[in-house]
């Protein structure tokens, strides 16, 4: 599965996030990812994603605060200058919940606008995943589906 690169981002932050994506997604198995697509499209983004995503903000901030002052600013410095990193920051499912992703789990934190730019991909690019994987699966048994793990490369 291809995602366009936009030359604006850090190429590097890009690849990374991807590949956070790719391995977030081949960390499910073909049940799993089926009962959180399935969730995500009747119900949307679950609302404990957002707890999970505002408490890795939190940690993130802290974390962040620490960093600058073992380089030796105060702690005014530290938490001005965390603010200012956070908010170029999103707090990152792998996958995203509209790619099969538990939304309870956060990776990590990322540059918001390659977030922003990946999840805005998945809209025209994650029926093709679930058509392939229908297809695979519409022979499995149960046992299958929940001891068969995806098997998805991302690239860009």
């Amino acid at each position: 599965m291809k995602f366009k690169y936009k030359t604006k981002f850090d190429s590097e932050e890009f690849a990374r996030q991807l590949k956070d994506q790719e391995k977030g997604m081949n960390e499910l198995t073909v049940h799993e990812y089926q009962e959180n697509r399935e969730r995500f499209i009747d119900k949307g983004r679950a609302i404990e994603g957002n707890v999970a995503q505002q408490t890795a903000r939190e940690e993130a901030l802290s974390d962040k605060i620490t960093e600058f002052m073992d380089k030796g600013k105060s702690f005014d410095e530290a938490e001005e200058e965390a603010k200012k990193w956070l908010k170029t920051q999103a707090a990152l499912h792998n996958p995203d919940q509209v790619a099969g992703g538990r939304p309870e789990i956060i990776g990590g934190m990322g540059d918001k606008r390659v977030n922003f730019s990946i999840g805005s991909q998945w809209r025209s690019r994650i029926k093709i995943v679930d058509k392939q994987i229908e297809e695979i699966s519409k022979n499995m048994t149960l046992e299958q589906l929940k001891n068969t793990y995806l098997n998805v490369k991302l690239t860009h």
